[in-house]
């Protein structure tokens, strides 16, 4: 069966589906998925919103999968997207194949501090000293439950873990002792990883996918939410040396029994020497002067790896080499690597001179780091993830600023990929209206212009009848602008990003219907809402990068020293980018209405302002809030098209 009779209006996802609907762009993009995996060829589809992209590309790789016996690895960005597949459009695809005589498997693998590992477990449940009496019943609790448990995933554990308590029982590879442990019958992650070997089809999230960990092998990939892949590659490819890196070490070292006098001496030497280091490290970049901020590293900042490392690699080694048991040899080896490795990344940060690396420290009131990032990751990924000789197909609702897929190809290292870009197939012009409100004081007022924002966000929010989700680009507006309006709006639900965890912060924003949301970063991208729970978008700016920020100083250095322009070879079209996705909150389905309101006066005042109106869909256009407000009490009335708008459509 080809991919045409898969999707035709009586084949079998119709059958397995009451509520299908034929949709050219799907068809398209099934179609050049399919002829991806049969060629062997590499793949970009910039897919917009109501595509349904997802079974666009899993049942062409289901099918090419069950037929050849063949095993298609599939990454997400975002645990919602893992979900969705494995609760829905998984079973779904597993149904039309079943309907074709195939039977499909799927399997979910992540990172490994997802998982329990009975080795950790069974060694703090031996020392229950080590824990106060809540977390040593936890700990109970699950090592009766990991004797005939069959996953050893976070999400299936019988006891809500917190997570001072999971750091110390989750997986750590650093200290696993593999098949030739004595815990590897009991093995959970085992069991899981079995699973994903039988599997035809295996999800996995980005950073394990360019983790190194070994995965099982794969015949073809496919990377949705692909507009993550640098970001999550600039993560995985840079190092990061926090206090609590230290703190763990010296954890794990004074929980190993038997371990010797030497260890523990190192280990109070290398507390204190770590916080020496990164209070040296503050004082020479100014953490006294904010309560958060980041600059880069300096080479005279007077701070120097801990010496008390390398003594407790030493001693840990030592005491392995006079350990009574293989088991405890091993425990101390590893830990040992551990050490080395941290000591190695210190040495990487403080030592690293290269232009194309950003090295910069950072903190805030309860966190520092000492980071290092590399600039560009395309050559990397040319190298490792795009050199395994399996077919790639890379997707998403967004992935350029509206100007192809050049620069996304050359910018995650496979510009030799094919490309489609296909519209979304919902109405913007009967669905959707644009109004911009130019107005506003200058942003380099601090204070007069928070005071405007709140202001005017509190006007529109009076002008929606349902739901608002308001988008900043710091978080200090957002804090500041929450404030006023915590005090100035009643009636309202008000919440903000971070008021609680993501998931129950959308469940509360869906059920309240008339919420007010305020988000900054990934709120521009993780956000799905469909109906009038989310009626309007405010961005409060253009989602430029931080121009502040210690890894765009490095990167503008980097280009100007490459003879490049960092606006717009980097900067606008990343917000060009960021500012499509925003836009892509509003509508989720066909039967969404709603508006759009932009804040920031540089895209009318600005040459550049252009490059963001062009790269929206064409949609209704306002002039002002009592038309916002018309353009909803429509809608309430069962209008399409918003009363006294302007006929033009925006852009």
């Amino acid at each position: 069966m080809d991919v045409d009779q898969l999707f035709a209006e009586d084949g079998p996802l119709s059958r397995v589906d009451g509520r299908f609907e034929l949709r050219p762009q799907q068809l398209d993009m099934a179609r050049a998925v399919a002829g991806a995996l049969e060629g062997g060829r590499s793949l970009a589809v910039e897919a917009g919103t109501g595509v349904g992209k997802s079974l666009a590309y899993l049942l062409p790789a289901a099918l090419w999968a069950a037929e050849s016996g063949r095993r298609v690895l599939v990454s997400t960005h975002t645990r919602a997207l893992q979900e969705q597949l494995l609760e829905k459009d998984l079973p779904m695809a597993a149904r039309v194949m079943k309907l074709l005589g195939h039977s499909l498997r799927y399997a979910m693998l992540q990172g490994a501090d997802n998982y329990l590992c009975v080795q950790r477990l069974d060694r703090l449940h031996a020392q229950p000293e080590l824990l106060p009496g809540a977390s040593a019943r936890v700990v109970d609790e699950l090592w009766d439950w990991a004797r005939t448990a069959e996953t050893g995933h976070r999400s299936a554990l019988p006891n809500l873990v917190p997570q001072g308590l999971w750091s110390r029982i989750s997986r750590d590879p650093d200290v696993c002792m593999g098949p030739g442990s004595k815990y590897w019958t009991s093995c959970l992650y085992r069991k899981d990883r079995e699973r994903a070997e039988r599997a035809h089809i295996v999800v996995v999230n980005h950073a394990l996918l360019l983790s190194g960990a070994r995965l099982p092998s794969y015949d073809a990939l496919v990377i949705d939410e692909a507009h993550n892949l640098e970001e999550t590659a600039v993560s995985h490819f840079g190092v990061t040396v926090s206090p609590a890196r230290f703190s763990a070490i010296v954890e794990e070292a004074r929980g190993i029994a038997g371990a010797s006098e030497d260890v523990a001496k190192a280990c109070a030497a290398l507390s204190e020497q770590a916080g020496a280091f990164f209070g040296a490290l503050g004082a020479a970049h100014g953490r006294g002067e904010t309560e958060s901020g980041g600059r880069l590293l300096k080479h005279d900042s007077g701070a120097d790896s801990p010496p008390a490392l390398n003594k407790l690699e030493t001693a840990l080694l030592a005491a392995a080499e006079n350990a009574p048991k293989e088991e405890l040899q091993t425990q101390l080896r590893l830990l040992a690597a551990r050490a080395s490795i941290l000591r190695g990344d210190v040495k990487s940060i403080l030592e690293e001179s290269s232009e194309d690396t950003a090295r910069w420290f950072e903190w805030s009131e309860r966190h520092a780091a000492l980071r290092a990032a590399p600039l560009e990751v395309a050559g990397r990924l040319s190298d490792g993830l795009f050199a395994k000789g399996v077919p790639v197909v890379m997707t998403s609702a967004t992935l350029s600023s509206g100007r192809g897929l050049k620069e996304f190809k050359a910018t995650v290292g496979c510009p030799e990929a094919l490309e489609l870009v296909l519209d979304s197939p919902f109405d913007y012009p009967s669905q959707a209206a644009l109004l911009i409100m130019d107005d506003l004081p200058p942003p380099s007022d601090d204070a007069k212009y928070t005071a405007a924002l709140a202001a005017r966000c509190k006007k529109i929010v009076a002008a929606v009848p349902g739901g608002v989700l308001i988008l900043f680009s710091s978080w200090k507006s957002l804090r500041a602008v929450h404030a006023k309006l915590k005090r100035g709006m009643k009636g309202r639900p008000l919440w903000m990003q971070g008021d609680t965890g993501h998931e129950t912060l959308m469940e509360h924003f869906i059920e309240a219907g008339d919420a007010v949301l305020l988000g900054v970063d990934t709120f521009w991208q993780g956000v799905d809402v469909s109906g009038g729970a989310l009626s309007c978008v405010v961005m409060a700016k253009l989602p430029f990068p931080s121009f502040g920020s210690p890894v765009e100083e490095a990167r503008r250095r980097w280009y100007d020293s490459n003879g490049r322009e960092y606006f717009p070879d980097f900067s606008l079209p990343r917000a060009v980018m960021k500012f499509r996705q925003g836009f892509g909150r509003l509508i989720r389905s066909s039967t969404d209405r709603g508006a759009v309101v932009v804040l920031d006066s540089r895209i009318t005042k600005k040459g550049y302002g252009h490059a963001f109106l062009e790269a929206l869909p064409r949609c209704k256009k306002l002039s002002n809030l009592e038309q916002l407000a018309d353009f909803f009490k429509g809608l309430a009335a069962g209008e399409t098209r918003p009363p006294q708008a302007q006929k033009d459509a925006a852009p």
